[in-house]
C-alpha cells in the first residue's frame, strides 16, 4: 500500500522514499514509490512536478489507487532521493486554498455554489451555478474574501468517519464514501478535499477577480491568488506606466484619451473607406473604358500586384453592375487571387466552367453562375487569367437582349 503522504503535509519537498514498481513503456517509465509527497493531478488542482534521483518528473497521476509517476528514465537507485518543484506546489496551495475561500464567500453571501474548479498555467476558474451575479455582487465578494485573508484563519486537514461526517457544516457533499478528508478554513467553511493547501490564510496573500463570463453551465469566474495576482499587478502597472508615457498623460486621464484615440481612428477608417471606395470606382471607369468588345459582351480584363480578394471582388461587381460586361480580375499578394463575375444580363454560367480554373492555379475557391472566387499558386494567375479569357471567348450561350429592345 502507498503512503499517500501529501495528504498529511502539504510543506515537505523532500524526502526517501524505496521504488517498489518501475514499468517502462516506448517513451517514459512509471515508477511506484512505497511513500510518496508528489501530488498526483486530481480535482481540479494540477501534479507536482519536481525529481527522482536528479530525473525530472514529466506527470503524476492515479492508477487503481496507486500513485504513478512518470519519469522519462528509470531510477537507478532502489532508494530514492525524491525532491518537489516547491514554487510549483506553493503556487498551487495558494490557488486552491484561494478557491475554498473564494467558493465559501460566494454561497454564504449570494448562494451560489461552485459547480467545478481548474487551476491553469496562468489563472484559475470556478463556474458558479448562479449565473445571475452582477458585477457589484462579484466586487462585493472579491472584498470580502480579501477582508477574511486579513484574518489570517487557521486552514487544517483532517480525516472524518461517518458519525463525525454528519455533525459538519459541509459547503458541498463528498464525491467518496470512504477516506473522507475534510479541508477547514476555522468557523468559516468544510470541504470534502484530497488536494494541498495552505496553514493559514494569510499565506493566500490576496485574491483577484480577473473576469468573468456566462455560460450555459453557469458563471464562469477566472481569477488568481498570491503571487500570481502579485505579478498579474506587476504586468498591469507596467503597461499604465507604458500607456501614461505614449499618451503624455496622468494615470487618470488614460481611458479618456484612449477613447479619443479610438474615435478619431473610427472617423479615419471612415474616411479612408470612402478614399478607397473612390479610387475602386476610378479603376472601374478606366477598365471599363479599356474594355475589348466581344460582340455579345464587352470583355475586362486585368492583373494587379496590390489587390486582395475583397478589393478584386468589390471592384468586378462595381464593373459588373452595368449592363453588358465580363470581368476577369487577378491579383497577386501572398497568394494568386482570381475573381469573374458578370452583368445581369448576360448568359453565361461561370460556374460551370471555373473548375478548370482553379485547376490551372492549383488552388481553391468557387461560386455561383454570376461570380466566383479562386486562390492558388502566384506564378499560375497569368495562366489563369489566360484560360479564362479563352473559355468565355468560345461559350455558346447566346447574350441576353437588353431590356426593352
Amino acid at each position: 500500500m502507498v503512503e499517500k503522504l501529501y495528504y498529511h503535509d502539504s510543506y515537505k519537498n523532500s524526502f526517501t522514499a524505496k521504488v517498489i514498481d518501475i514499468n517502462v513503456t516506448n517513451e517514459y517509465c512509471e515508477v511506484i514509490l512505497d511513500k510518496t509527497y508528489f501530488y498526483p493531478e486530481s480535482g481540479g488542482q494540477p501534479a507536482d512536478s519536481g525529481f527522482i534521483d536528479g530525473i525530472k518528473v514529466e506527470n503524476v497521476f492515479l492508477r487503481d489507487d496507486k500513485v504513478i509517476h512518470v519519469l522519462k528514465t528509470p531510477p537507478k537507485n532502489d532508494l530514492v532521493i525524491c525532491e518537489i518543484d516547491w514554487e510549483k506546489r506553493f503556487d498551487n496551495m495558494q490557488q486552491h486554498s484561494g478557491q475554498h475561500l473564494l467558493s465559501a464567500v460566494f454561497y454564504k453571501l449570494f448562494n451560489a455554489e461552485t459547480d467545478s474548479f481548474s487551476i491553469g498555467d496562468d489563472s484559475s476558474h470556478i463556474t458558479l451555478t448562479n449565473s445571475n451575479l452582477s458585477e457589484d455582487n462579484l466586487k462585493e465578494v472579491e472584498i470580502e474574501t480579501n477582508r477574511l485573508i486579513y484574518l489570517n484563519l487557521p486552514v487544517t486537514s483532517y480525516f472524518v468517519k461517518d458519525d463525525d461526517l454528519k455533525k459538519l457544516p459541509l459547503r458541498k457533499k463528498p464525491k467518496v464514501d470512504e477516506n473522507i478528508r475534510i479541508v477547514e478554513i476555522k468557523d468559516f467553511d468544510y470541504s470534502p478535499c484530497g488536494g494541498t493547501h495552505v496553514k493559514s490564510l494569510g499565506e493566500i496573500g490576496i485574491v483577484k477577480i480577473k473576469k468573468f463570463e456566462r455560460t450555459k453551465k453557469g458563471l464562469r469566474i477566472e481569477f488568481v491568488c498570491g503571487f500570481r495576482a502579485f505579478n498579474d499587478y506587476l504586468e498591469k502597472n507596467n503597461y499604465i506606466n507604458s500607456l501614461i508615457t505614449s499618451l503624455s498623460a496622468k494615470e487618470e486621464e488614460i481611458l479618456e484619451k484612449v477613447n479619443k484615440i479610438l474615435d478619431e481612428n473610427k472617423e479615419l477608417k471612415k474616411e479612408l473607406i470612402k478614399l478607397k471606395d473612390n479610387i475602386l470606382q476610378y479603376e472601374a471607369e478606366k477598365l471599363v473604358a479599356e474594355s475589348v468588345n466581344l460582340k455579345n459582351f464587352k470583355l475586362v480584363t486585368k492583373i494587379f500586384n496590390d489587390r486582395d480578394m475583397k478589393e478584386l471582388r468589390v471592384l468586378s461587381q462595381i464593373i459588373t453592375k452595368g449592363k453588358g460586361f465580363v470581368c476577369i480580375l487577378g491579383g497577386i499578394t501572398d497568394c494568386g487571387n482570381i475573381v469573374i463575375s458578370r452583368s445581369d444580363d448576360v448568359d453565361i454560367d461561370i460556374n460551370s466552367f471555373f473548375k478548370e480554373i482553379l485547376d490551372v492555379i492549383e488552388g481553391n475557391g468557387g461560386g455561383n453562375q454570376k461570380i466566383c472566387q479562386g486562390s492558388g499558386k502566384v506564378e499560375k494567375v497569368g495562366l489563369a487569367l489566360d484560360k479564362a479569357v479563352n473559355l468565355i471567348s468560345k461559350y455558346k450561350k447566346k447574350f441576353k437582349k437588353h431590356a426593352g429592345k
